[in-house]
């Protein structure tokens, strides 16, 4: 439920879009978002899709200047996202970035200057001061985007 909060709030060009949600069905919440059909940016650097010059420098800083758009987004917004990585960076067809996945975002109150929380997210991404004193702040995204 956290991440249809947070999306039906938000509203940026490089944040994927959610079009709805149904449970209609099945116990499972389902939710439609847009179709970003070039895959990650992972794929791109690690995966099925990387060959040799599919990401040019210039694309690459594209793709970071967006990321960090996205990001001072959200921390605008007073959302941590808590789990950049490059499997939740999407691109679409002109490699444009969507930032996705918002399953465990947080919303950091205006007054806050810290959440305490367990550390979730993936290993190897979360900061060590979040990982290792439980205070989630803006910064843990920014470390993680490295």
């Amino acid at each position: 439920m956290n991440e249809i909060e947070i999306l039906t709030r938000l509203h940026h060009p490089n944040l994927v879009s959610l079009y709805g949600c149904t449970s209609r069905h099945s116990r499972e919440l389902l939710l439609v978002y847009e179709y970003v059909p070039n895959g990650t940016v992972a794929d791109h650097l690690h995966g099925d899709r990387a060959k040799s010059g599919s990401l040019t420098w210039p694309t690459r800083m594209n793709i970071a200047i967006e990321t960090a758009t996205a990001l001072a987004y959200l921390h605008a917004s007073d959302i941590i996202h808590r789990d950049v990585k490059t499997n939740n960076i999407l691109l679409d067809n002109n490699f444009c970035v969507k930032v996705a996945d918002f399953g465990l975002s947080r919303l950091c109150p205006i007054d806050a200057s810290h959440i305490s929380t367990a550390p979730q997210g993936t290993p190897g991404y979360m900061d060590p001061e979040y990982h290792e004193c439980y205070q989630l702040t803006d910064k843990s995204d920014v470390y993680s985007f490295g």
